[in-house]
């Protein structure tokens, strides 16, 4: 076969840009479980959407046999539906026999995972899929007998495009090595045929083994279980490890499990689901009596169990070494010596199962941080999908290039000093000269907020002493902009252009961000008012930062507005129109000074024309202050959350929650300003439904209400006075900023009932509400209730 000459398999010929490692986006869905017993269709299809909706997966594996292949071709259409592109992981290679008739279905590639008695087969297998069209990719797990010469058997999978070598299928029963030879022979031929393979220019991964039980040629091949999850050839880890578990469950369980997890963030009554879980996965004979048990209680608070930091520096290194003493008794006297102990899986489960008469031995040398400079040079095969990420865009390029050329050759305009910023929440040594992170959980740590600025800007700043899992930036809980630690020093460095598009920088050399499984994709653009901090996860023990550089562009570095008195709050997802006459009732406001109010957007770049809307506001009213809050896609839906991280950008000391479809009247800031003395929370007597043809000739600038608004609401007859029982609703409610901080929106991924609990808490907390009499605002027609979002532009 031919390769190209930089060891790289893939379906471009191009030359990637640096890029170090490259995490995988593929999910896994099962059709049976480790008793044979299938899933449904239905329950099949939740999975995709699960993969692919909270693991942000792009192709997913789903394993199939001869009983489920008749319905893939229903599920590739579902699949492709979902934006996501369907793999068969096949481990009875007589399912390919239908292959051919799946061909047109678009499939991204085959997953062979043969049986030991069924490895001579394997040429012919690949063979079909090649003549099918479709890539091989082949994990073969060591046979216990029988064992197929390993020259042999690499020319028969010459035409694969990557051969995982395994110790164990976790999806298949590991059959033990009897005796002490055994496990050596078991060993030997793992090492041997990843021999043969990497002489053949194919892509070898070999996972199972600690180091000491493979041949240093063969130490550029190792993936350890931490290395999987970060290797783009493998599975996202949320998607794999579910799928460990759901191996275990029979239908009802299976079916229970996947909807808990489809239904977070997507209903009120779920704050259990994630205590739950676990039992429902690993509990056969009582998931029925935990479910009932979590719908009963799901109400309850779990207390926290966590024991506090210790008080000062000497205690904090005190338990450092405790943790480090507890650490080096769990490796034991062997692995605690050895320079792999940081990357090797060590006495894996699997490893002890399979070759339970082999020991472990220490290699000594050079401790090893990172795996990756272990294997700079294998052959490695991208397909398209992982072709496309791996290349970065030709602005990151520019922007990368940008980045180290100013860190070179310019002064920083700002240090941010160490006894400036703290760990939030969190003890803080006092040291002048850095900051000590001292950590032994495996969770984030942040600190304050650095600054407030506004792009562009670059940041630099030097993580050492230690080691975490990620390091980087954070601008709220939706834009985590980290990458993996792979050494115990990294200068870090982010830069932000002036249309808020930003490149991570790891030692001078660009890296993607990673992405959370069930979290928010990463917005495209940061723009607006930016709160950054440093973000650190999962700390072994201890890490150090130091003063944090700054260039700054233009704008200057924006501080809170103190004149604002008034933040108005509008989330707008594809309502770019009607946030048009929005903005513009905003902007034709009386009685009160334009300083004194700011409009923040929250929206999601992209999408809809809000970018150049704004940009137009801007020309058109110099005077109406516009505060950009951006989101990724995954937030379209999420109203409540937008709301609350909007919070922070926001100046005023009251905030003004507003629909992006309602005018004001031109007056209605200067009731609230002559109302506000002495309350909390201030609300219009309710509101005018506009007619579709009035609505029509507001967006079309034919009629203007902030003319003549009186007229315009005489001519609307469905009034909806103080209506939802009296309740003030999310169209227009006006707060006091602490209230807001003290009692965020639920986030959920739609609207129903959010604003109408928001209102309820604040009332029952602080007091009735102040209603301006005789003051309603007019709602533009929108074609019914979105709740849920809508797909239109309105």
């Amino acid at each position: 076969m031919n390769r190209p000459s930089d060891n790289t398999h893939s379906d471009s010929a191009t030359t990637p840009d640096v890029q170090v490692e490259l995490p995988p986006l593929r999910g896994l869905v099962l059709s049976r479980n480790r008793r044979a017993i299938p899933y449904s269709v239905t329950d099949i299809k939740k999975w995709i959407r699960l993969n692919s909706s909270v693991f942000k997966v792009e192709t997913i594996d789903v394993m199939v046999d001869r009983d489920t292949l008749p319905h893939v071709h229903e599920l590739t259409t579902f699949a492709t539906n979902e934006n996501v592109r369907l793999s068969l992981r096949i481990s009875e290679l007589d399912t390919l026999e239908g292959l051919r008739e799946l061909a047109a279905l678009g499939l991204h590639d085959i997953f062979l995972t043969p049986r030991a008695t069924e490895l001579t087969r394997l040429s012919e297998c690949i063979g079909i899929c090649k003549a099918a069209g479709l890539s091989a990719r082949v994990q073969i797990a060591a046979p216990v007998s029988c064992q197929p010469d390993p020259e042999h058997l690499a020319k028969q999978l010459a035409d694969a495009v990557s051969v995982n070598v395994t110790l164990a299928d976790a999806f298949t029963d590991a059959q033990p090595r009897r005796n002490a030879r055994e496990c050596l022979e078991t060993c030997a031929w793992m090492n041997r045929l990843v021999r043969a393979l990497d002489s053949q220019g194919i892509e070898a991964n070999l996972l199972g083994l600690p180091y000491c039980h493979v041949d240093e040629a063969n130490y550029p091949h190792v993936i350890s279980r931490h290395q999987f999850f970060l290797d783009h050839q493998q599975y996202t880890e949320g998607a794999y490890t579910l799928a460990e578990k759901i191996f275990q469950c029979g239908p009802k369980r299976m079916s229970k499990a996947i909807e808990s997890l489809l239904a977070r963030r997507n209903s009120l009554h779920n704050a259990l689901d994630r205590a739950v879980l676990p039992w429902l996965l690993q509990h056969p004979r009582v998931y029925v009596w935990v479910w009932m048990f979590h719908k009963f209680t799901r109400h309850i608070r779990l207390p926290n169990s966590l024991k506090p930091l210790p008080e000062n520096t000497s205690a904090c290194e005190a338990a450092l070494e405790q943790l480090r003493a507890k650490q080096q008794r769990d490796l034991g006297p062997e692995c605690s010596r050895c320079r792999f102990q940081r990357i090797c899986d060590r006495r894996s489960e699997p490893f002890k199962t399979v070759l339970p008469h082999s020991v472990v031995k220490a290699q000594p040398g050079t401790p090893v941080v990172s795996p990756l400079h272990l294997s700079v040079n294998r052959t490695r095969y991208y397909d398209a999908v992982d072709e496309a990420r791996r290349r970065l865009p030709d602005y990151l390029v520019a922007l990368a290039e940008t980045t180290r050329d100013r860190i070179i050759h310019t002064a920083p305009t700002r240090e941010i000093l160490p006894e400036t910023y703290e760990i939030e929440n969190h003890y803080n040594p006092q040291d002048d000269s850095v900051q000590r992170w001292f950590s032994f959980t495996n969770t984030e740590l942040l600190s304050t907020v650095l600054t407030r600025i506004e792009p562009p800007f670059t940041l630099a700043l030097t993580f050492g002493g230690g080691i975490a899992d990620l390091i980087g930036f954070s601008f709220g809980r939706h834009t985590k902009i980290v990458c993996p630690m792979i050494d115990y020093s990294h200068k870090m460095a982010l830069h932000v252009d002036k249309d808020g598009y930003y490149v991570l920088l790891r030692d001078g050399i660009p890296v993607r961000p990673i992405e959370f499984d069930g979290g928010p994709r990463l917005p495209l653009r940061l723009s607006g008012v930016l709160e950054p901090r440093i973000s650190i996860h999962n700390i072994d023990g201890f890490i150090i930062t130091q003063t944090l550089m700054l260039w700054e562009g233009e704008p200057a570095p924006v501080k809170r507005a103190e004149q604002v008195a008034y933040s108005v709050i509008i989330v707008s997802t594809r309502y770019t129109r009607r946030l048009q006459a929005a903005l513009l009732s905003l902007a034709h406001q009386k009685g009160i000074e334009p300083t004194r109010m700011e409009v923040v957007i929250a929206y999601v770049p992209g999408i809809d024309a809000t970018d150049d809307l704004i940009e137009s506001m801007s020309y058109t009213h110099p005077h109406l202050r516009i505060v950009r809050s951006s989101f990724s896609e995954d937030h379209v839906r999420s109203k409540g959350f937008m709301i609350n991280e909007s919070l922070h950008v926001a100046s005023g000391e009251w905030i003004i929650l507003m629909d992006s479809d309602i005018v004001l009247p031109p007056y209605l800031f200067e009731r609230i300003e002559a109302a506000k003395l002495g309350k909390h929370f201030i609300a219009p007597d309710g509101r005018k439904m506009a007619t579709p043809e009035m609505t029509a000739k507001i967006l079309l600038g034919e009629t203007r209400p902030w003319e003549d608004f009186e007229a315009v609401s005489d001519a609307t007859t469905d009034y909806r006075y103080r209506e939802a029982e009296s309740m003030p609703c999310g169209f227009f409610q006006c707060v006091r900023r602490e209230i807001l901080q003290r009692f965020p929106y639920h986030e959920l991924d739609h609207f129903e009932a959010s604003d109408w609990i928001f209102a309820q808490e604040v009332i029952y907390r602080y007091g009735q509400e102040t209603r301006l009499d005789g003051v309603a605002v007019l709602h533009l027609d929108h074609g019914g209730r979105q709740w849920y979002g809508t797909a239109r532009h309105r």
